[in-house]
């Protein structure tokens, strides 16, 4: 069954969508969903009982500063790198801001 909306009424729907929440909002939103794969590695908030890194409470600009090097090759992990490639400036941005806030 065709809805109808098309190419240009979904992007209306987005938008409005988009338009009803803050930005601020929006972007913890979207941080606190991208830690949650973080946390597979990291521990339960990001507290690392054993030796991966606790991630939890670190501050923005170092967790942006790590995401960056990992995704751009210049700090060489195992892991974290193929993990890094997968996010944008925005999504990284938002995932540290997360990050940072959880104690």
């Amino acid at each position: 069954m065709k809805l109808g909306y098309g190419p240009a009424g979904a992007g209306l729907i987005a938008a409005a969508l988009v338009a009803v929440a803050p930005v601020g909002a929006q972007a913890e939103s979207s941080g606190r969903n991208l830690a949650l794969s973080c946390f597979s590695c990291h521990g339960p908030a990001g507290k690392s009982p054993d030796t991966i890194p606790a991630i939890n409470g670190k501050n923005k600009a170092f967790i942006v500063k790590e995401m960056v090097g990992f995704r751009d090759g210049k700090r060489k992990s195992t892991v974290m790198q193929r993990i890094a490639k997968g996010y944008s400036d925005a999504e990284i941005s938002a995932l540290a801001g997360y990050l940072a806030t959880v104690k």
